[in-house]
């Protein structure tokens, strides 16, 4: 490792005040499905730097079911992480190390008929020592709980150290307050029915009724072209959408308004 590298990947995220952690890719090679892990993307790859920033905790805290600022101020991050994935894959690829930036969303992959990051980032997060996942499959960070947007690159730049995976819950053992806030019951068990969220969660003109979503994952997840024709319109057509619900996120003990007023009530 050139720790001028190293120094200079610290110095450019500090200022960016954007925090990060480096994850094994051979760690995540072995949990990830075929198709979504680092070695398939870059086969050299030997590190996944991961960043996360929060969102400003006042657009979740805008009265009424005003959702704008909301989806405006995640996109705006999207943007920021992908512009610091770029940057910073050029800055180590000049010190001789290939290097792929990761889209922190868009496009997407599709599997078993639902849409999948290119890799996933939460669980990238989690091996690199950001966060642990919580019961409603949110990345959950000391700090900043559950509200951290995230991007990444891959490298074949070893890094001298990767964190040990901790995978303790950060959810309290009979803690179901994300399952009871859910509208339509998709959070069970710490696993998410992604169907019924986006069917709840997600409004655009493009998307179809409530009612035929689980058709339409069947009939995704058995056709390769199907798959295919999926990535191709979520890429052309939903690089922006409305959001209409982040219930398990705010009634989560680790969303951070909540902290924060027990803290000043206490």
């Amino acid at each position: 490792m050139n720790k001028n590298i190293m120094d200079n990947i610290s110095a450019y995220v500090n200022k960016e005040n954007i925090l990060m952690g480096a994850a094994s890719a051979e760690e995540l090679n072995k949990d990830a499905p075929e198709g979504f892990r680092p070695k398939d993307l870059l086969p050299g790859a030997k590190t996944v730097l991961v960043f996360a920033q929060p969102l400003p905790l006042a657009v979740f805290l805008v009265p009424g079911d005003n959702n704008n600022f909301y989806q405006r101020s995640s996109y705006t991050h999207y943007l920021i992480m992908d512009k610091l994935a770029n940057d910073l894959s050029l800055m180590i690829q000049q010190a001789g190390y290939p290097s792929l930036p990761i889209p922190s969303y868009s496009p997407l992959r599709f599997y078993k008929g639902e849409p999948r990051g290119i890799i996933s980032l939460k669980h990238a997060a989690a091996y690199a020592g950001l966060g642990k996942m919580g019961r409603n499959t949110l990345l959950i960070n000391p700090e900043h709980g559950n509200v951290m947007r995230l991007g990444a690159l891959m490298t074949e730049m070893e890094w001298p150290q990767y964190p040990v995976m901790n995978e303790k819950s950060p959810c309290p053992d009979k803690c179901r307050i994300c399952e009871d806030a859910c509208p339509v019951g998709a959070l069970k068990d710490g696993h998410i029915d992604k169907t019924k969220c986006m069917g709840n969660c997600i409004k655009h003109i493009l998307l179809p009724p409530k009612f035929m979503l689980p058709m339409m994952k069947r009939t995704v997840a058995a056709s390769t072209l199907m798959t295919k024709f999926m990535e191709l319109t979520s890429l052309n057509f939903f690089e922006t959408y409305a959001i209409d619900c982040k219930a398990c996120l705010k009634a989560c003990i680790h969303f951070p308004g909540i902290k924060a007023m027990k803290v000043k009530s206490a």
